[in-house]
């Protein structure tokens, strides 16, 4: 026999109502009506014919996964702000400071160079690092030399104001392959967004980037 809830069907009926019926009952009424009501049908149950205790003992146990579960639901949206709140304030700390993104083009607002990182995937024979403005015209390269797997600084020469793009090529025997680049720029200011969105990194130069794809942390 399955439980029938007075109240919402209307009488104390024996009749089947489903295990998933008392569960939507307890979503509206909550734990203590719920038991309220289970304790009525006990004691109006037909006693040629009574409920099972393993039946009483499932729809107790599904009342508890379902307080259970908002109690968790609850934790959660908890903890989801805090660390929001945690990031937002970490992130605040890096205004100033020097990081490192996976982004090739860069404005420079004033006469300067352009610093950042190559990652050599596995031993070069040569890495050569090339500058192109705006045109696509190189106008300037650096030959770094053999190097072995791993990250490679570099730092162009001095540019003129305005858009560029940087490129490096690994040599391996005979052939030639693109490899990452990655550039290093000064933090303006942190964007939070709100809504669960990732916090942003305005970023000299280059413009909002998501905070985890800052690489490194300089001064």
């Amino acid at each position: 026999m399955a439980l029938d809830i007075p109240g919402l069907s209307g009488s104390s009926s024996t009749s089947g109502t489903t295990g998933a019926s008392a569960v939507t009952g307890t979503n509206q009424m909550g734990q203590e009506e719920f038991l309220e009501m289970l304790l009525a049908e006990i004691n109006n149950q037909d006693p040629l014919n009574p409920q099972s205790s393993s039946e009483f003992v499932g729809q107790l146990a599904q009342i508890t996964s379902v307080e259970n579960l908002n109690s968790l639901n609850s934790q959660i949206t908890g903890l989801v702000s805090s660390l929001q709140y945690s990031q937002a304030m970490q992130a605040t700390d890096l205004v100033g400071k020097t990081v490192t993104v996976p982004m090739n083009i860069m404005e420079l607002e004033n006469t300067g160079t352009m610093s950042g990182e190559v990652q050599v995937p596995v031993n070069a024979d040569r890495l050569q690092v090339f500058v192109q403005d705006a045109n696509g015209q190189v106008v300037s390269s650096m030959d770094l030399g053999p190097q072995y797997s791993g990250t490679v600084p570099f730092t162009t020469d001095d540019l003129a104001k305005g858009i560029y793009s940087i490129s490096a090529v690994a040599t391996y025997g005979v052939d030639n392959e693109t490899v990452p680049v990655a550039l290093s720029t000064k933090v303006d200011s942190v964007v939070i967004p709100g809504g669960g969105k990732e916090i942003e990194l305005n970023l000299a130069g280059i413009g909002a980037m998501p905070v985890s794809q800052v690489s490194r942390i300089g001064q």
